[in-house]
């Protein structure tokens, strides 16, 4: 592929760029001593470079880390990075700026409380958690050396482990961390401990496609790769707003379209930015669809438009050879979901999902289709280019149905034959950096690295072999119950079945219901946090935090959206008394298993370098080796180092990359693997897989349903998780399960109250839809918020009105307001209208009865409770995906008032 020349001027004048790389609390808006950064030196300047991918989005784009005097001060985008080409958005531009603001150094933190019963004799209550969670306060503190510290962690952790079993330890991890350290995680969670409690944020964002790629091809991940952009005929978006979210992704695909003058699609209850820019390029050939819930009767009147108006698009020969189920769901959408059948599904009034849309949008895709099967016409299969890439967004997946979302999109370019190949196929974007690698690694809940469960026996023998524990230790882990995913692993720390959690670079806040469901369990059970912000979320609930290196601080690698596994090269060395996670994990793992009566130094071999850590390269390395004959095979990386000599990390660095699986020398030297299935893997001798990685080698479909008849009664029933006293989704998942099988949302909002000033809804009603968010300028919660650049361009929480709402309620332009749902509230700036208002970013425009806040800035006031109204989880519902264990943040029910 040639490399893209995407205006770069065009496009960071377009976002609303603002070239600034200022330090110092001079540039925020609001003096707040949770983002004060520390004061610049005069030292003489010494300059280096370190290579990395970006720590924000999981597009993966190439970044240069600029040091000096072994600070980390700026970031340049990695031009020679096949990603990005020397592009980067606001949020890569500025990751430099809030690495110094508000750092932990020096000795841990424990709550004076733990440490002063931790000193009595015989340790006193061992089970004691502190009794002043809930502050940040120096007074409720007390800093402690670290191997003491440790030692007291490891041995209530053992204590823990030993009464009441490996489950009742949890850990929440992150899609933030180093792969190598989500490796160890795992080991030590489910290999050490043998317990099924670690889960991450990936939860909360990618695992709907997680499971859905399972139910459907067999395995784990995207078969395609970003150069598949600029050959798609036709680029669809589901619950994607790419233009904030993703934008070097929406760039690349918006070149292409200028280029080519491809159709795009967006299916979003909101006119987003992505919308808007795919229409200024050509709104002729672009359809935006606000659907609000009823994506999967979308997809599947678009599959009866093609079958009875377009069958010539139907891949019969590919359904008949590679796919099961295809007549079942070829009949249940013929019989059930023409355009004219749906239309009760489509979001109602101020949702405008006709069937002379829904049918404009099955032509394009008809088209689209129709250019590739010309191309490959009297070729070989695969040998032609083009067709539909469905791509699709973390709000997507943040459904009741999630999994089922995505295996209608999945089974619509099955159909079609627009799957796995060149310019085709589904391509869900994550979230998280790394969170691709947490999902790579298996850690999560029921999982294994390499894309197998934990219910897998010969996979398990064979891990345990490679993490080096017992074979009942795993064993133990599988046939530990762990309803409810993260969800579950909550409610079961308020029914006092878990005792113990390890928050490690991921926030509590990313979890919903947090004032009735997350918080009231953190404050129930004893908490570890590894940590670099002294005012981060997790300290409030936190009995010891360790303070952790950040990323820069660490070598590591990352691996993006496209499978591509990416050098993050240690570029400084964090603040004294900081440790790399990967390290700390280390550390505690050994401990511990030396307490339960294992080899702790067989289990972790790695040895400390000059510079005290552990070599994060020779954790790669172990990565590797227990990856043969799996799916996701990264041998070849060995084979190329024992032959050629050039260690793994240094061909990650040349290359820019290497796409997974990589399973012998010439992959290995090749960069990996560009698309996944159907062959298309090179020659891999002894494939663990045929056609598809599914048991029977093929692609798996399934026909999802969407029926509103009981809509009211069921969605009132949901409407009680964080409302109702001691009422948990675990003891309800005939209720879950019935949601998820007729794709309802978790809340349902009192439309006859709409059209009111807001002094005369009653307090028990919620007459709007509320959804929660990304916004361009910010990535989550804690480093994005303390860059004075990003907080400039959006300084406060906003809540996105309709003008005719607006007028409704008696609520102006900039007046604050205050969201209540029946969990909680937050307050926040009314941004009335679409560019002219008052409140940045001014951007966005929602549909009546439809607001729209970022969650973005939920701890920008401050994380301190007695200071906290922006925290946009505090309205969330609980309610899961009963496979993927997603929650629907997007539709919610709320209420307006005026503060």
């Amino acid at each position: 592929m040639k490399r893209n020349k995407v205006s770069r001027r065009n496009f960071l004048k377009g976002s609303g760029f603002i070239a600034s790389t200022a330090a110092g609390a001079g540039l925020f808006v609001a003096h707040n001593p949770e983002l004060e950064a520390a004061p610049l030196t005069g030292e003489p300047t010494k300059r280096t470079t370190a290579l990395a991918q970006c720590p924000y989005c999981g597009v993966g784009c190439g970044t240069i880390i600029q040091v000096e005097n072994g600070k980390i001060v700026s970031m340049r985008p990695d031009k020679d990075h096949p990603t990005n080409y020397g592009l980067q958005c606001i949020k890569g531009l500025t990751a430099a700026e809030p690495m110094y603001v508000d750092r932990m150094e020096g000795d841990p933190y424990v709550r004076k409380d733990v440490w002063d019963e931790w000193n009595k004799p015989d340790h006193g209550d061992i089970e004691y958690i502190s009794k002043t969670k809930g502050s940040f306060d120096e007074e409720h503190f007390i800093r402690v050396p670290y191997h003491d510290a440790s030692d007291m962690v490891a041995r209530k952790i053992a204590h823990f482990a030993k009464k009441y079993s490996g489950n009742s330890i949890s850990l929440y991890g992150s899609g933030q961390l180093t792969m190598e350290g989500q490796y160890l995680e795992n080991l030590f969670m489910k290999g050490v401990l043998g317990s099924n409690t670690i889960e991450a944020n990936a939860r909360m964002c990618m695992t709907s496609a997680v499971t859905g790629y399972f139910a459907t091809l067999g395995s784990d991940t995207p078969p395609l790769a970003y150069d598949d952009i600029e050959l798609a005929d036709m680029v669809m978006h589901f619950g994607h707003n790419a233009r904030e979210s993703h934008p070097i992704i929406f760039w690349r695909i918006a070149d292409h379209k200028k280029k080519k003058d491809i159709p795009t699609v967006v299916v979003d209850p909101r006119a987003t930015g992505t919308n808007k820019g795919y229409a200024d390029i050509n709104d002729k050939n672009h359809v935006h669809v606000p659907l609000l819930n009823g994506d999967i009767s979308f997809l599947n009147a678009i599959a009866h438009v093609l079958l009875k108006e377009h069958d010539d698009v139907i891949d019969w020969k590919f359904l008949k050879a590679h796919v099961t189920g295809w007549q079942e769901y070829i009949d249940g959408v013929k019989d059930n979901y023409s355009p004219e059948q749906v239309q009760d599904r489509m979001g109602g009034v101020n949702h405008d999902v006709s069937p002379e849309k829904i049918r404009r949008v099955a032509a394009m895709f008809a088209d689209a289709t129709r250019k590739r099967l010309a191309r490959s016409k009297g070729k070989q299969e695969g040998e032609g280019y083009g067709g539909v890439i469905i791509m699709w967004g973390i709000g997507y997946n943040q459904h009741i149905h999630g999994q089922h979302n995505v295996i209608s999109i999945i089974n619509l370019l099955t159909l079609t034959g627009n799957l796995a190949k060149p310019g085709c196929g589904p391509f869900s974007m994550t979230g998280q950096p790394n969170a691709m690698g947490e999902r790579f690694t298996g850690g999560l809940t029921g999982r294994l690295p390499f894309n197998e469960g934990l219910g897998n026996l010969k996979h398990r023998a064979h891990m345990a072999k490679m993490w080096r524990v017992p074979e009942k230790n795993l064993d133990n882990a599988a046939s530990s119950p762990n309803p409810g995913y993260a969800v579950g692993m909550m409610e079961r720390a308020l029914k006092d079945d878990l005792k113990a959690m390890f928050l490690v670079y991921a926030t509590h806040i990313d979890l919903p219901d947090q004032y009735n469901l997350v918080r009231p369990a953190l404050a129930k059970t004893f908490n570890v946090v590894q940590e670099i912000y002294r005012h981060a979320p997790n300290n409030l609930y936190a009995d010891v935090i360790f303070p952790a290196c950040t990323w820069g601080e660490v070598n590591g690698v990352y691996i993006s959206s496209e499978r591509r596994i990416n050098i993050t090269e240690k570029a400084a060395q964090g603040p004294k008394g900081c440790r790399p996670d990967m390290d700390m994990v280390i550390d505690k793992g050994k401990e511990i298993a030396e307490l339960l009566g294992m080899d702790g130094d067989k289990i972790f071999p790695y040895k400390r370098g000059k510079d005290g850590e552990y070599d994060a390269e020779e954790v790669f390395r172990d990565v590797c080796r227990a990856s043969v004959g799996t799916d996701a095979d990264l041998t070849g990386i060995l084979d190329r180092e024992k032959l050629d000599g050039i260690s793994p990390y240094e061909q990650l660095k040349t290359l820019r990359g290497i796409q997974w699986p990589a399973p012998n020398y010439e992959a290995a030297k090749n960069g990996g693997t560009q698309r996944r299935y159907m062959m298309q893997e090179g020659q891999w001798e002894n494939r663990p897989y045929g056609y598809f990685r599914t048991k029977d080698g093929k692609v798996h479909m399934k026909l999802c349903q969407q029926d509103y008849s009981q809509r009211k009664e069921i969605t009132k029933k949901l409407m009680e998780f964080g409302v109702k006293k001691d009422h948990y989704t675990i003891d309800n998942q005939d209720l879950i399960i019935k949601a998820r099988d007729m794709a309802l949302t978790p809340d349902l909002p009192d439309e006859e109250f709409r059209g009111q000033s807001w002094q005369n809804v009653p307090k028990d009603k919620f007459p709007y839809w509320m959804g929660l968010g990304v916004v361009y300028e910010h990535f989550h919660t804690a480093k994005s918020n303390r860059s004075p650049t990003t907080r400039r361009l959006v300084p406060e929480m906003y809540v996105e009105m309709h003008a005719e709402d607006a007028k409704d309620l008696g609520i102006k332009d900039g007046e604050w307001v205050r969201v209540v749902s029946r969990r909680g509230s937050l307050e926040a700036r009314a941004q009335v209208g679409g560019t002219d208002s008052l409140v940045k970013p001014a951007r966005n425009s929602v549909p009546r009865g439809y607001m729209f806040g970022p969650w973005n800035l939920s701890v920008a006031d401050s994380a301190d409770p007695k200071k906290n109204k922006w925290l946009a989880n505090g309205i969330s519902n609980r309610c899961w995906d009963p496979v993927s264990g997603q929650v629907d943040f997007k539709k919610l029910a709320c209420r307006i008032e005026k503060i």
